[in-house]
């Protein structure tokens, strides 16, 4: 059994912990390190590194031509950065809404990078990199998912770094293990938008759209609806309003744009329709992204975003 990254001596022995002590003090009244920061006996370990002023791992933001790099421990570049996006991120109206929400909900973006922090690869030497537009958030992690997804989990319940993961659970974050995916998809669950999770051998990120971005909730809508279906090959209105968190109204919608268009066939009336996926040759050979919330069976508790 190969022994994690986390706790193999680090390259660099010569570390300092001023930034880590100097937060943990004011959190908790005490400055020590956490447990499991030795490899051996005065040797230091990858995690004890993550924490140190010398860090080599970063959290960059790319926004437009701008890019902002954080330094230090990386649990607190991963605080400073949630700080920094909940200021800049402007607040927008929405079609039928009296308040006004930020552009990307704050509880979908925490998760999502508590998850690039707890399951990247540190071996790589590769940056968690965060790119957003005014339509779109990416927040991308070095290194492939250890599993697939599964129902309303994001990947694995089991960290890569689990050392950080505890950490980040002190910190507060982390409360719902394995119940990612649930989380970020609830802050969506009323606005025609979906959350998607993109998994490599290489890396996986999670794409966040803007709230206020209403010409993506039509063709993103089609296509979401269109790929459940191909995986589960049928499903009537009832059944796919619920899974996917969107209104009767617009499944029916998506349906008669989906049979108009020729890619499924329809049978019965009003909630009780159920369309059947038609398999094409210009199909067969389709590669989708991989949707993280297609498998999704159970509704999720929705958070206050």
């Amino acid at each position: 059994m190969s022994i994690p990254f986390e706790d193999l001596p680090a390259d660099r022995q010569k570390m300092t912990f001023k930034t880590y002590r100097d937060f943990a003090r004011k959190y908790w009244g005490e400055s020590s390190l956490p447990d499991g920061v030795y490899a051996r006996s005065k040797i230091y370990n990858n995690f004890a590194l993550m924490l140190a002023d010398q860090c080599p791992w970063h959290i960059t933001v790319k926004a437009g031509n701008k890019e902002h790099i954080y330094f230090g421990p990386l649990v607190i570049q991963m605080r400073e950065c949630l700080l920094d996006i909940k200021e800049t991120t402007p607040f927008v109206s929405l079609e039928s809404k009296v308040a006004k929400f930020k552009r990307f909900p704050g509880t979908a973006i925490q998760e999502s990078l508590v998850n690039a922090v707890m399951h990247f690869d540190p071996s790589l030497g590769q940056d968690i990199v965060i790119e957003y537009t005014e339509d779109l958030m990416t927040i991308r992690s070095p290194g492939g998912v250890k599993e697939r997804p599964e129902m309303d989990r994001m990947y694995s319940t089991v960290p890569r770094n689990a050392k950080t993961s505890m950490l980040l659970q002190n910190l507060g974050y982390a409360k719902m293990i394995g119940r990612g995916m649930g989380l970020i998809r609830g802050c969506y669950c009323t606005s025609g938008l979906i959350p998607v999770v993109i998994s490599g051998s290489d890396d996986f990120s999670i794409q966040l759209p803007s709230l206020d971005n209403t010409a993506k909730t039509v063709t993103q809508g089609t296509d979401i609806v269109l790929e459940y279906l191909r995986v589960n090959r049928n499903g009537n209105v009832l059944e796919i309003s619920r899974q996917l968190m969107m209104s009767v109204h617009r499944v029916r919608s998506i349906f008669d744009i989906l049979e108009t268009d020729g890619k499924i066939l329809t049978m019965g009336i009003g909630a009780k329709r159920t369309a059947f996926y038609i398999r094409s040759e210009r199909t067969q050979n389709l590669e989708l992204p991989e949707l993280g919330i297609i498998q999704i069976r159970l509704s999720a508790p929705v958070p206050a975003c």
